[in-house]
């Protein structure tokens, strides 16, 4: 049972992978598009067991690298940073998305940011583009509005309403 909402949540990411690489890959309002796959994480981390969320995000984050042009790894890295922290604070937050939403937005923020970092210490100038702020804080305005529409639909696509998943880590 616990692999089947495994495969589940790596099915919910590779859907997110493929909207974010080909529907948000045109329709960029104010020139970003949300993080679709950086949400889904979020989503699925909250109710798999730590090393399924790890390896779920790890898998989606490659998938990431395998489609966009970034070093190889570089989005597995963040991914799998996203899924540690969503384990590490999941015993710390209610079901309530308007609690959810605003952590959301942190981790959102917090996965962009790591991404320009680590893109910049491997060759990508990412620190040096002058619109790296709005670059960062729109997707995560995005994955905010989203939210309260992504979150519960996972919720009810891995199986239940509560995370049956305890605080571990």
């Amino acid at each position: 049972m616990r692999l089947r909402r495994a495969f589940g949540a790596l099915l919910l990411v590779i859907m997110a992978l493929a909207l974010q690489t080909t529907l948000f890959a045109r329709l960029r309002p104010f020139d970003a598009a949300p993080a679709l796959v950086v949400l889904t994480v979020i989503a699925v981390a909250r109710h798999l067991p730590a090393e399924q969320a790890l390896v779920v995000g790890f898998l989606g984050g490659l998938g990431q690298d395998l489609l966009v042009e970034s070093p190889l790894g570089l989005w597995a890295l963040v991914e799998t940073s996203v899924a540690y922290a969503v384990v590490r604070g999941r015993g710390r937050l209610e079901d309530d998305i308007t609690l959810l939403a605003p952590g959301v937005f942190v981790v959102t923020v917090g996965a962009l940011a790591l991404f320009a970092v680590l893109g910049t210490i491997f060759g990508e100038k990412t620190l040096a583009d002058s619109g790296i702020v709005k670059k960062m804080v729109l997707p995560s305005l995005y994955n905010l509005l989203a939210a309260p529409a992504v979150i519960p639909l996972v919720t009810r696509a891995l199986g239940g309403g509560r995370r049956r998943v305890p605080f571990d880590l």
